[in-house]
């Protein structure tokens, strides 16, 4: 398969993008939202400390699951079994 077309489905399936897209949004709700105004010193830091951590730990678990191949399978076979 061609490098260029894996990319964008990559990156579309890639939990740190979406969570990225989302506090993006939230982010930008909470600014345009007029009642949410006064409280924006506190959102915006707020959403994105959020955000850095679920993508940090997005990486760590990446990283390990690089690491071990045999917890990658396992974690496959947990996301198929929903029990």
């Amino acid at each position: 398969m061609d490098k260029t077309k894996a990319a964008p489905r990559r990156l579309l399936q890639s939990r740190r993008f979406w969570s990225s897209v989302v506090s993006v949004i939230t982010l930008m709700i909470a600014a345009t939202r007029p009642e949410l105004e006064e409280h924006l010193d506190v959102l915006a830091p707020t959403i994105t400390t959020i955000c850095v951590t679920l993508v940090g730990g997005y990486i760590i678990e990446d990283r390990e699951l690089a690491k071990n191949p045999e917890a990658k399978q396992k974690e496959a076979s947990h996301e198929s079994n929903p029990a």
